[in-house]
Order: C-alpha cells, then sequence, then structure tokens
C-alpha cells in the first residue's frame, strides 16, 4: 500500500501504521500458524502480481512520511529486506525448538548457529 502511494499518489499523505500496536491488536501471537502462512504467501502473491502490472517504476519519486522523505526504491528496498527479516526470525525460532525437542542431544557438530 504504502509503495503504492509512493508510486501513484504523489503529494497524497502516505496512510500512518502501528506495526507494534498491531501485534496485540490483531492477535497476531495467537493466530494459528499454518493459517498466517498461508495468508501471508497468499498476500506476497498478490503483490507479486501487482508488481508485474505495473509498466513503469519511478523509484526516485520521493514522498513525506511522518520520519522524512522516502523513496519509492527505499520503501521497495525496505519491503523485501523487512520479509527476509521476518523469515530470518522464523528460521531463529524453528531452530531454538529444534534443539530444545532434540534434548538431551546436542546438536554442536552440526555447526555454529
Amino acid at each position: 500500500m504504502r509503495l503504492d502511494y509512493i508510486l501513484h499518489r504523489p503529494g497524497q499523505p502516505v496512510p500512518e501504521i502501528d506495526p507494534q500496536g498491531w501485534i496485540t491488536a490483531r492477535g497476531y501471537n495467537q493466530r494459528e500458524l499454518h493459517e498466517s502462512v498461508a495468508n501471508f504467501l497468499g498476500e506476497r502473491e498478490k503483490s507479486l502480481q501487482w508488481l508485474n502490472e505495473i509498466s513503469t517504476f519511478n523509484w526516485e519519486v520521493v514522498s513525506e512520511l511522518p520520519f522524512g522523505s522516502f523513496r519509492a526504491g527505499d520503501m521497495f528496498a525496505a519491503w523485501v529486506t523487512h520479509d527476509l527479516l521476518h523469515t530470518s526470525q522464523l528460521v531463529e525460532l524453528h531452530y531454538a525448538y529444534t534443539v530444545s525437542s532434540l534434548l538431551p542431544y546436542q546438536v554442536g557438530y552440526a555447526g555454529e548457529w
């Protein structure tokens, strides 16, 4: 949504977000994992379709956000990286769960984490 505003609605205020507040307000930690993953993958598929439908990108177009000026290219880069950060968090949680599930056996031979 924010990238769409920057690319296609220059000068219009970009809607504010509250990621920290959404954690509890939307009950993210109370959701079923499989449903959340399916929703995530579905949203990413919609996003990829949207990106494929855009004929031209002006990555240098700038919008004013609450924290300052932001280029479309900056938003796209942050979007991709944000998803990778969440993927990293999931891998780290899976690793910790696996290590604790395998106790009393040790995983050190697998390599450094």
